[in-house]
C-alpha cells in the first residue's frame, strides 16, 4: 500500500505523529486515522494540516485532488499572480506619487526661504533708506 500523502511529508519534515498532531491542534490518534486513510478528509483538517507545515493550500489540494484540481488551480494561481502585479503596481505608484510630495515640499521650503532672505534684504534697504 502507497504512503499517505499526510504521512510522506510529515516524514519529509522529520516531525513524529506527535509533533504534527500538535501543530494541527488534533489528537495523534485523529492523524493516525487521516495518515491511514481511515478518516475522510475533510476542508478543516486540510487547512489545519496547511497551518502546521506551512505548504499552501492549493499544493495540497492538487496533490490530494489532482483530477479535480487542474485548471481551477490554474486559473486561481494566474488571478493571484494578477492581484500580486497589481499591488505592486499600485504600491510603485504608490511610492512614486509620495517621491513627488516629497520633492515638492522641498521646493516649498526653497521658496519660503528665498522669500524670507528677500523680506530681509528688502528690510535691511528700508533700514539703509530711513538712515539716508
Amino acid at each position: 500500500m502507497e504512503e499517505s500523502y499526510f504521512k510522506r511529508v510529515r516524514k519529509e519534515m522529520h516531525l513524529s505523529q506527535n509533533e504534527l498532531a500538535d501543530r494541527m491542534g488534533i489528537t495523534r490518534g485523529a492523524l493516525v486515522n487521516l495518515e491511514d486513510g481511515k478518516t475522510e478528509i475533510v476542508t478543516g483538517s486540510v487547512l489545519k494540516f496547511c497551518r502546521a507545515t506551512g505548504i499552501s493550500l492549493v499544493d495540497v489540494m492538487e496533490e490530494l485532488f489532482p483530477e479535480y484540481c487542474g485548471q481551477t488551480l490554474t486559473d486561481e494561481t494566474h488571478y493571484e499572480e494578477l492581484h500580486r502585479q497589481t499591488v505592486a503596481e499600485y504600491e510603485d505608484r504608490l511610492n512614486a506619487k509620495n517621491e513627488e510630495i516629497r520633492r515638492q515640499r522641498e521646493l516649498v521650503q526653497a521658496q519660503q526661504q528665498t522669500i524670507e532672505a528677500k523680506d530681509k534684504v528688502i528690510e535691511m534697504l528700508e533700514q539703509q533708506s530711513r538712515k539716508i
